[in-house]
């Protein structure tokens, strides 16, 4: 969520979860932009006029909306910190004049009913491993390549979602007793074009993605794009 962008996806997403009766909403984190605290953009014209309540309240005004439209539903709802929520722990750490003042309790998961999951930390739901990303090497960059899902798979041997880099990708491996492992690059959640991502904007998949009978590590894969969604809950 992005001050200046209008929250009305995330009233149809609400409205997607609890038409679909989906049991568990994973959010894979960046749901807060804080463009406020960008190390990348301090400095420059662009950065100028951000405020970081302004991000806050955007974010929060997303997850009303969103429960608001649940409508009674009451699904498992869990939040994973993504790297523009961390931006807060490291403008913290370089800035210990702000500590408590600002806080990432400011976030107020657990005041609207969301899990949260720790930057990197990595939760389990049916048997499947959900993070923000999954980390290669020793300097814990995002696992990646051309086979981005597939790579996720074979470096850790298990089922995973992640988010992240906004594009889709999608795998399916078989452990040596046979049982498939899923990898899922699940997109992202907005439409607005994103002026510091340049030319990436074109690479983007803007969609909804529900796993159905999901146990043990397995699914079955059901994508909602953004044009279908808004056609059917806009």
């Amino acid at each position: 969520s992005t001050p200046g962008v209008p929250n009305h996806r995330y009233e149809m997403a609400g409205r997607l979860a609890a038409d679909q009766g989906v049991d568990v909403v994973l959010e894979l984190g960046d749901w807060h932009e804080m463009g406020s605290l960008s190390s990348y953009d301090q400095g420059k014209q662009q950065f100028e006029g951000r405020r970081y309540w302004e991000d806050i309240d955007v974010g929060l005004d997303a997850r009303l909306r969103f429960r608001r439209e649940l409508a009674g539903h009451e699904p498992r709802l869990i939040a994973c910190m993504g790297n523009h929520e961390q931006r807060l722990q490291t403008f913290l750490s370089s800035e210990p004049r702000f500590d408590g003042i600002l806080s990432m309790d400011d976030y107020r998961h657990a005041d609207l009913g969301w899990e949260s999951i720790p930057y990197l930390e990595t939760v389990e739901v049916a048997g499947i491993l959900a993070s923000h990303f999954f980390v290669s090497g020793v300097r814990s960059m995002p696992v990646g390549g051309l086979h981005q899902a597939a790579n996720c798979i074979a470096k850790t041997m298990r089922s995973t979602i992640m988010g992240h880099t906004h594009t889709y990708d999608y795998a399916v491996r078989s452990d040596p007793t046979g049982r498939k492992l899923h990898g899922l690059v699940a997109g992202c959640w907005f439409e607005h074009r994103q002026e510091w991502a340049g030319p990436a904007n074109a690479l983007y998949d803007r969609a909804l993605t529900i796993l159905r009978n999901a146990h043990d590590g397995e699914y079955d894969l059901e994508v909602w794009g953004l044009e279908r969604v808004k056609r059917v809950y806009g």
